[in-house]
């Protein structure tokens, strides 16, 4: 050590505090900054109404009504245990939306064909390496309403049409 720092480390009362406080600091801006990285921004946070935010919708052309669509509406199971991390839902392999557990959304499509719809969990740092992607096709037949139920049990995630 300088001659000047040790000097200085035999007037403070409690050297091991002193050289401690520099390490705790480090240790806090550390956990600090990891931390923000995990918060949400505002724009995307769940609604009191469970709505998928927009900001989380990437096609925002499919959530408005047009004459003779078909809407379909999604709904994501409120679970405990399995699945509840965030899940890209696609449409033809074409990312639409990303949806949380308990959350909702409806699109507007065009009737008269099918649709293939899939489901996946968004890769985190505790996501599995490889995740499995569910898929349904949706036959839109006519305009009206057909509700799709995105749900999670020990095999993962799952995707089903309901009558």
């Amino acid at each position: 050590m300088s001659e000047s720092l040790s000097r200085n480390m035999k007037t403070i009362p409690n050297k091991e505090a002193a050289m401690k406080t520099p390490m705790t600091a480090c240790l806090l801006a550390l956990t600090m900054a990891l931390s923000a990285c995990a918060i949400q921004p505002a724009a995307e946070q769940a609604t009191p109404t469970k709505e998928v935010p927009q900001a989380r919708v990437y096609i925002k052309s499919m959530l408005s009504p047009t004459s003779g669509t078909a809407e379909v509406q999604f709904s994501r199971t409120s679970t405990f245990l399995y699945g509840n991390a965030p899940l890209e839902l696609a449409i033809n392999d074409v990312v639409l939306a990303q949806i949380q557990s308990g959350e909702h959304f409806s699109i507007w499509l065009k009737p008269g064909t099918s649709y293939d719809f899939s489901i996946r969990p968004i890769h985190s740092l505790n996501s599995p390496a490889y995740p499995q992607t569910k898929k349904i096709s949706v036959e839109l037949k006519n305009p009206g309403v057909y509700k799709v139920r995105i749900s999670a049990g020990i095999e993962g995630a799952t995707l089903q049409q309901e009558k």
